[in-house]
């Protein structure tokens, strides 16, 4: 009876706590989804008017994030960035969103939003919420839209949008950047996520037929055409728990052979090897999350991620946590480094460097906490 009165309370507890959980979780969304046009459009994010909207939206999500407790779910998962990471990483979007960097807190809070929504859409019922809780309030753009898709991973949905932004340019109020960036997205999802370069090279070829787009960009994706085609009977290597001198070799001939100088259009090879790395790492991690190599993980995701900023990448969050959780690690001083540098690059602006104090005062504890344990 005793055995039967502690499993009713156990089950009370636990009860009570997910109930508490889904009524943040619902706040959260609601914040999201308020944040919705300003997510989906640089200018309105940027825009001075919609200022104090944001940052009051943004400061909720942060609270919110410290009363989430997220580790469960990344447990169960095998998520690789812990809750703790993406609560200080939503707090520094407030930080530099507040001291005027508005497009970099732009960048990084769609980051941010892809790894809540890389943990929480693993949940069908939950991924079929925010569908609904969509359909209720699509925006006029259909790129804008797009956008916004991309960031909650309904890919799904969010691929026809692109290839119709691309397809019907100049209509829909789509402009050429509008373009570039879809062209990036069709990278991302269908190297990094599907891992079909076939379904990216019909991709790019409907969209290169569209002769209202600019010569040059025509053949870009011509070339990236030809560069996916030449990468369809390449595998993706997967890995096992104990081969972690092979991830390390495949890693590093990868960084050192294809991954030199940044990824743009132009450099189709290097585009493909800087997803296609991130992905077999990623893939990784998530099913080896207790893996020696972790630290050197963070470190080789943010080095190919740092290389397509334009396709929604994760450095400072990776780095962040390389530092963090594995300060005695040998790579954690570069992962210091590139993360102070990062941070550095966020607040700075035409009127000089300005890191605010509380920031300053994070650095300093990251640089002690690796001093203490090199």
């Amino acid at each position: 009876m005793r055995k039967v009165l502690l499993l009713l309370l156990l089950m009370g507890v636990v009860a009570a706590t997910q109930s508490e959980v889904k009524v943040y979780m619902d706040q959260m969304l609601e914040q999201i989804f308020a944040l919705k046009p300003f997510i989906a459009s640089d200018a309105s994010f940027e825009d001075p008017d919609n200022s104090a909207q944001i940052s009051a939206a943004l400061t909720q999500m942060a609270q919110l994030s410290g009363k989430i407790k997220h580790e469960e779910m990344i447990s169960k998962s095998g998520f690789a960035v812990s809750g703790a990471a993406l609560q200080q990483q939503l707090e520094e979007v407030v930080s530099v969103f507040d001291n005027g960097n508005k497009g970099y807190a732009l960048w990084t809070l769609r980051s941010t939003l892809g790894v809540c929504m890389a943990c929480h859409t693993q949940l069908p019922a939950v991924s079929t919420r925010f569908t609904a809780m969509n359909a209720d309030q699509v925006l006029a753009n259909p790129f804008e839209e797009a956008e916004f898709l991309f960031v909650i991973r309904n890919f799904d949905a969010a691929m026809p949008l692109y290839s119709k932004a691309i397809t019907g340019y100049p209509g829909d109020e789509v402009d050429i950047s509008d373009v570039e960036q879809a062209i990036y997205r069709q990278l991302y999802y269908y190297l990094r996520v599907a891992r079909d370069p076939l379904g990216l090279a019909v991709a790019l070829q409907d969209g290169a037929a569209n002769t209202q787009l600019p010569a040059r960009l025509r053949e870009q994706m011509e070339r990236l055409r030809a560069a996916a085609l030449r990468a369809q009977d390449r595998v993706y290597p997967q890995f096992t728990q104990s081969q972690t001198a092979e991830v390390r070799q495949y890693a590093e001939t990868m960084m050192n052979e294809e991954l030199v100088g940044d990824v743009s259009l132009d450099s189709p090879e290097a585009a493909i090897a800087a997803l296609k790395l991130s992905s077999v790492l990623y893939e990784y991690l998530n099913a080896h999350p207790d893996t020696p190599l972790k630290a050197d993980i963070l470190y080789w995701l943010s080095f190919c991620e740092r290389r397509y900023q334009s396709m929604q990448s994760l450095p400072d969050l990776y780095l962040r946590q390389c530092v963090l959780e594995h300060p005695a690690s040998p790579v954690a001083n570069q992962c210091l480094a590139d993360y102070v540098d990062s941070v550095t690059l966020a607040f700075t602006g035409s009127g000089g460097t300005h890191i605010p104090d509380d920031v300053m005062e994070e650095l300093g504890r990251m640089r002690a906490l690796v001093k203490e344990h090199q």
